[in-house]
């Protein structure tokens, strides 16, 4: 019995500095890391590529990595991104509408790695498929306020990929 009381005890101390230790780095609370050109942002690892590519090629990519293009969640976020990709650079996310040319006036957006659509950035006026040309994916940084855009998949900007860690 003296044998489980100490081991209790051991325990109970050991728990106590782990909790002391951790308190005292915020870090720990998260402790995976992102590695060579990953960057951290929450409990994503995020990934830019200068490469021009098509929206499709850029997810297909991303997925050659395990990750998506990013979805965007909440403000800083977003400021994050803009951080990690320069805030000039055109540069391809994961939004998208779907597919639904018949889609003009309320188009329903969603993000490739599935989760919810709960946040934009879009540029005053967008998305408004310019000049009634079909624009169904999500560029980011446009712009003099470096907002979101409505654009031609096809065009070939760099991207941004996102991999939960």
């Amino acid at each position: 019995m003296l044998s489980r009381g100490l081991t209790m005890g051991v325990f109970a101390v050991s728990l106590l500095a782990i909790v002391a230790f951790t308190l005292g780095d915020a870090s720990l609370l998260w402790p995976y890391t992102c590695y060579g050109q990953w960057q951290r942002f929450g409990s994503h690892c995020f990934n830019f590529d200068t490469t021009p590519r098509s929206w499709t090629d850029a997810e297909q990519y991303c997925r050659s990595l395990d990750a998506h293009l990013a979805s965007v969640h909440n403000w800083e976020e977003f400021k994050f991104l803009e951080k990690l990709t320069g805030g000039s650079t055109i540069t391809w996310i994961g939004g998208n509408d779907g597919g639904r040319p018949e889609i003009t006036q309320h188009r329903t957006w969603s993000w490739t790695d599935g989760s919810s659509y709960d946040y934009h950035e879009w540029a005053e006026g967008e998305p408004n498929n310019y000049n009634g040309v079909r624009e169904p994916c999500i560029q980011m940084n446009f712009g003099d306020e470096h907002r979101w855009n409505d654009e031609v998949c096809e065009k070939q900007f760099a991207s941004v990929c996102s991999r939960i860690y």
